[in-house]
């Protein structure tokens, strides 16, 4: 492969590791990242509520479950204790490996709002109305920050949430994003069998949350997952100028 060929064939492999999303992979927010999570709750035909009277009736038809703290997270100042049932699932299997690995409790303060009562700072996309949104006070401590914020990082890169870091006030904004994530759980469950035997439950079904799995990574590997991509960025580019066979027959080589 020439000079100009193998510039092209990096150029391409970098490319290929992107996240979908120019600020994916960060904690910075952006109007795109509002954007797309508006879009997909309204793919995923989510109802955005406006009056609380709303979020009662979303709360009596299943469409939210209530969210009560436990062992691994609390609630500070939540008007109203409801969510998706993804994101309860999301938030009682993050709490539980985050309180493992860093002896505290995540605390949640801010789940379903209303539209009529959203902040005057919220963004007209916001899809906590639409119960897909759960906000995190960020830890006291640099150890629990760089745990949390490399989880988040991870599950964002996975492309099953979106995760901003607010300033005013600080906080961790994450919207889940409800079918992707439930197939991302049921398959890290699916591939920690024994994690489930363990603890005797079963892979959660979408319209009922189980219980936190903490043994289960709640991230993925993202330095493998980006090597993967590459690697078959790579070998994807090398069959399409044909030059596969030529290094393959320099490797077998002795």
């Amino acid at each position: 492969m020439n000079r100009r060929r193998l510039t092209a064939a990096l150029f391409l492999m970098l490319a290929a590791a992107i996240p979908f999303r120019a600020d994916a992979g960060t904690l910075r927010g952006s109007p795109g990242s509002m954007k797309q999570q508006h879009e997909i709750a309204v793919e995923e035909d989510l109802t955005f509520a406006r009056k609380p009277a709303q979020v009662d009736n979303l709360v009596d038809s299943g469409a939210l479950v209530i969210v009560e703290g436990n062992a691994d997270f609390t609630l500070s100042k939540v008007s109203f204790p409801y969510a998706r049932p993804e994101v309860l699932l999301f938030i009682q299997r993050l709490s539980a490996q985050y309180h493992a690995d860093n002896g505290a409790r995540l605390v949640v303060t801010s789940l379903t709002r209303p539209a009529d009562l959203q902040p005057r700072n919220a963004h007209e996309l916001s899809v906590h109305p639409a119960g897909m949104a759960v906000d995190f006070r960020v830890p006291a401590t640099a150890r629990e920050r760089a745990w949390l914020e490399k989880a988040l990082l991870g599950l964002e890169n996975a492309r099953v949430l979106d995760v901003t870091r607010e300033k005013k006030p600080p906080h961790y904004h994450v919207a889940v994003f409800p079918a992707e994530y439930q197939a991302y759980a049921a398959k890290m469950i699916e591939q920690h069998p024994a994690a489930v035997a363990k603890n005797d439950e079963s892979i959660p079904a979408a319209s009922s949350p189980a219980p936190a799995q903490a043994v289960i990574p709640v991230a993925p590997d993202v330095h493998a997952d980006s090597l993967r991509i590459i690697v078959a960025s790579l070998l994807s580019l090398l069959l399409v100028v044909g030059a596969a066979p030529r290094v393959l027959r320099r490797i077998s080589k002795p």
